[in-house]
């Protein structure tokens, strides 16, 4: 449960991301083939390996402002781990240059915005716990 609950998810999306890189992973190949769908104008439709990190990314964004809008006893401390996985995502960007491509600057916006998103967050629910009168 501490894996979970405790560790951005945005950790477990940059461990999986350097993995299919490090494998040597196509990631323009179709992830998700919709071929068999009759869509407008006879267009075919596929999610390639690319679109589905940027997918997943946003899930995980949404989880994470979800996490960080409840209250809980290690709120802070994750917010602070989030932060050092943002930094993470940057030195991975510039230091790598597998990483360095769109949608791992994408991934790494959003993890920039998870963690500006829990700071402001806490201190929105501090300001709030504490009232402080003029």
């Amino acid at each position: 449960m501490f894996l979970i609950r405790d560790i951005p998810t945005f950790f477990w999306l940059l461990l999986a991301y350097c993995g299919a890189r490090y494998a040597a992973v196509n990631l323009d190949i179709p992830y998700l083939d919709m071929n068999y769908i009759l869509w407008a104008y006879n267009k075919t439709f596929f999610i390639t390996t690319r679109d589905a990190f940027i997918i997943t990314g946003i899930l995980f964004l949404f989880i994470e402002i979800y996490k960080a809008a409840t209250t809980g006893e290690y709120s802070t401390a994750e917010t602070i781990v989030s932060f050092f996985v943002a930094v993470g995502y940057l030195a991975t960007f510039l230091i790598w240059d597998m990483a360095n491509n769109s949608e791992f600057f994408m991934l790494m916006l959003m993890s920039f915005l998870d963690a500006i998103g829990g700071f402001v967050i806490s201190i929105n629910a501090a300001r709030k716990d504490i009232a402080v009168k003029k």
